[in-house]
């Protein structure tokens, strides 16, 4: 994928999964919140305008101590301005500590073969099943905090089976694309087609409000949830590394 379609999707997660924080050191965005969720607590270096890059790189480093998180970068493969970005935090000790696939989609799904109750806007019923479904305590509180900047309107989705939260997940209006996020489903839940519902029921009300363009990012040792998108038409378009210096 060329470099423009590249930061015009890596704009629009921004602004549809919005960090609590962003600054700029030399033109790179620099993005933190509590720590937890690496795309909103990492360095994006999509468009370098400093004239030292290691002294650039000491300066995020620093920022991100003073807010007491450790540094980190988002490198899109390929994508790093300066190119040789890479190699120059390898020398640092930066370590990858997540693979994410970034997929795309054009056009319409299927409808879905459960009932999904859609919002507009975070209700307390999808804030619940993030946080029940979440890694830790400290992860679910920065992705509830985050749903509460979501663009409104976006659409989230719920799916109830025998009065319990099942399943979820968030299409977000962001510009002229939208973007999928949240996805959920409860342990004793899955296996039974309520993601893939959820899924074309949120991107078919983001098709009636007039999107056609969709992307969503996974974890590339997620291989279910690969399935999941790739079955449904979603192809994968690059990739990004998330690198750490631990103290």
């Amino acid at each position: 994928m060329d470099p423009f379609a590249i930061h015009r999707i890596e704009q629009a997660t921004a602004r549809g999964w919005p960090a609590a924080r962003e600054d700029r050191i030399d033109g790179w965005h620099v993005f933190s919140g509590l720590g937890f969720v690496g795309r909103t607590n990492s360095c994006w270096p999509l468009t370098y305008q400093g004239s030292d890059v290691d002294v650039s790189i000491e300066a995020v480093e620093a920022h991100y101590r003073a807010l007491g998180l450790a540094p980190q970068f988002k490198l899109v493969t390929g994508g790093a301005d300066p190119l040789d970005l890479p190699d120059r935090l390898a020398r640092r000790s930066y370590v990858a500590v997540s693979q994410v696939a970034v997929m795309t989609f054009e056009g319409q799904l299927g409808g879905p073969e459960h009932q999904v109750d859609i919002s507009p806007r975070v209700t307390q019923d999808f804030i619940q099943i993030v946080s029940e479904t979440s890694h830790s305590g400290g992860d679910g509180q920065e992705r509830i905090d985050i749903l509460g900047r979501i663009p409104c309107p976006s659409a989230f989705g719920i799916i109830r089976q025998n009065g319990t939260l099942a399943a979820a997940g968030l299409c977000t209006f962001a510009g002229d694309s939208a973007g999928i996020a949240a996805m959920r489903t409860q342990a004793d839940c899955r296996n039974q087609g309520l993601a893939r519902s959820v899924l074309r029921a949120i991107m078919g009300q983001a098709y009636q409000s007039g999107y056609r363009q969709f992307w969503l990012q996974v974890e590339t040792n997620n291989a279910p949830a690969r399935h999941l998108y790739e079955s449904e038409g979603f192809v994968a378009a690059y990739q990004y590394q998330t690198l750490r210096r631990e103290p």
